[in-house]
């Protein structure tokens, strides 16, 4: 099948569906509005979805693009697809796992430790 790049805006809420179709291996559908016909994210799609796009774009409307596993997996093999965009989604990530998650497992490492060494010298 053949595919073509085109530049769409993706929010955060669909590049999280595009992961968990990616993570899957499952099709996914994401809904761009009128607004995100235009953007830096890349998505590649097939011809009838391109015109679907265009035909959208001149109508000031939006369009639900409807991918399938196939389609899925190359977009993760297309430059600038949704490896950058993921990619882009874990750096906003490790921050948020830095404040909340690491601190917690040391917090409860460190007291299993204290117990493991209250027990050794009881």
């Amino acid at each position: 099948m053949s595919y073509t790049n085109v530049h769409v805006n993706i929010s955060e809420n669909q590049q999280q569906k595009l992961k968990h179709a990616v993570d899957a291996k499952s099709p996914v559908s994401i809904r761009l509005d009128y607004e995100d016909l235009c953007g830096s994210d890349v998505l590649a799609l097939t011809n009838s979805q391109l015109n679907r796009m265009k035909k959208a774009f001149q109508n000031g409307k939006g369009i639900t693009i409807k991918m399938s596993k196939r389609q899925v997996v190359h977009n993760m093999k297309t430059e600038g697809g949704f490896v950058s965009m993921l990619a882009g989604l874990a750096a906003k990530a490790l921050p948020i796992l830095a404040k909340t998650l690491l601190p917690t497992l040391a917090t409860g490492t460190l007291s299993g430790v204290g117990s493991v060494l209250t027990l050794l010298w009881s």
